[in-house]
């Protein structure tokens, strides 16, 4: 069994880091720490000015979601925590939605809820659900980004 908190971060090409992330089996990627997360998003993430915070964002051909009605859109540090940005789909409408991570990838699956006022002004409850493949997916879309951000230069060679 590959550990990717320690193989994400050695000295191999990265092509290879590559193959290696796609070929990760569902346990193997819920075994990603979040101490990986953390220097993933301190090393690839864009810094917010000003601050120790940052962001790092997933691209869009690499971003995965529930396949119902939700989609993780990158990892965000904030004051030395680390939370999970969603996009939702709701009825009539799309919101963003920012979860904290260690809520977000507990052992189980994740059951989130947003309320929102319906045209009359009564509170509607939707739901989105992200079971553990899901989450496993959203690891691997984030561990993706970090190889393609962090060597860049070498992978478009």
């Amino acid at each position: 069994m590959t550990d990717v908190n320690i193989e994400l971060f050695n000295r191999t090409s990265p092509e290879r880091k590559i193959e290696l992330i796609k070929n990760l089996t569902q346990a193997e990627l819920s075994g990603v720490s979040e101490t990986t997360l953390l220097r993933i998003t301190k090393e690839a993430g864009r810094r917010n000015p000003g601050t120790r915070n940052c962001e790092l964002y997933i691209h869009p051909d690499r971003r995965t979601g529930n396949r119902w009605n939700s989609e993780v859109e990158g990892i965000r540090l904030n004051k030395g925590k680390l939370y999970v940005m969603a996009y939702i789909q709701l009825d009539h409408t799309d919101c963003e939605k920012t979860m904290p991570s260690d809520d977000f990838f507990r052992e189980g699956e994740y059951r989130g809820a947003v309320i929102r006022n319906d045209r009359y002004g009564n509170p509607q409850t939707n739901y989105y659900v992200y079971d553990v493949k899901d989450k496993a997916e959203v690891l691997r879309a984030v561990c993706l980004e970090y190889v393609h951000i962090k060597y860049k230069s070498k992978l478009n060679r």
